[in-house]
Order: C-alpha cells, then structure tokens, then sequence
C-alpha cells in the first residue's frame, strides 16, 4: 500500500472507532486479511464531491445490520425493518463524515451525499474511481466491511 492509502485507512480505522464509541458504546475493530462474504448484504453508498471525488460503501449481512441497528436505536429490530436500512444508512454517513472530517484542507472542502441503501449485495459493483482500498471491521464478532473509492 502506498502513503496516500496507509494514511486513508488509519483515517477509515480511526472515524470507524469513534463512530462505534460514541453512538454505540461499542468496541470495533479492524480484520487483518481476507473475510468470507455473506450472501444478501445490505449495502449503503455515500459519494463524495468537490475537492475528492469518490465514494464509501458499508456493507454487511442481514444479522450484522440488525445487530447494528439495535446497538444504534436502542430497540430490537427485524433483520427485513426499514429501519434497519436506515440504521446502516446513517451508519456509513457517520463514518464518511468522520473520515472526511480527517482530511487536511484543500481535501476536506468536499460534500458529502445522503446515504443509499440497497440490499442487492456488492455483485456487479465496479468502483468509478481509481484508487480503491477495502477493510473489514469486527464488534462483538459481527462483522461488516468499508470501501473507500477515489
């Protein structure tokens, strides 16, 4: 990995911490090396534009999403609640606002888009973006992964 990506997922680790402390008094932390991907996942898509162009992704399983909106709501949620759409939607805005609030200035003056979530997985994805880095994330053995595109 280069510089630029190094300083971008400790960027990513750190806003993804934060997050998890404050809004759901958990813990999180990064996967070292390759996770099986779960079949369904929801995913939330948050673009970035002005001075970085790009986007962040979240995505997990049915099961994390509940696990995650119930830490985040404080109610138990059904793994098919539009709530939890909402809960990884406002999850991924979180942590690309936290991210991008890490940014040194020309790089911060960017705006970032409402989330979209949709539960078609990562099949067919293609990132528009040159550089493109994933990281998986654990919390209480549930698992989920962040793509940052640019």
């Amino acid at each position: 990995m280069s510089n630029a990506q190094d300083e971008a997922v400790t960027r990513l680790d750190s806003a993804v911490a934060e997050v998890f402390e404050t809004m759901l008094e958990r813990s999180c932390d990064p996967l070292e090396g390759e996770v099986d991907t779960v079949e369904g996942r929801i995913v939330a898509r948050i673009q970035f534009t002005g001075a970085v162009d790009g986007e962040c992704l979240l995505y997990a399983s049915q099961a994390t999403a509940s696990v995650t909106a119930e830490a985040l709501l404080g109610t138990p949620s059904e793994p098919h609640d539009p709530m939890v759409d909402d809960a990884i939607g406002e999850l991924c805005n979180m942590i690309a606002g936290g991210w991008k609030s890490k940014l040194a200035s020309p790089d911060s003056n960017c705006v970032i888009s409402t989330p979209a979530v949709t539960r078609d997985g990562l099949d067919g994805y293609q990132a528009k973006f040159g550089t493109k880095f994933s990281r998986n994330y654990s919390f209480q053995g549930n698992v989920f992964g962040v793509v940052l595109a640019f």
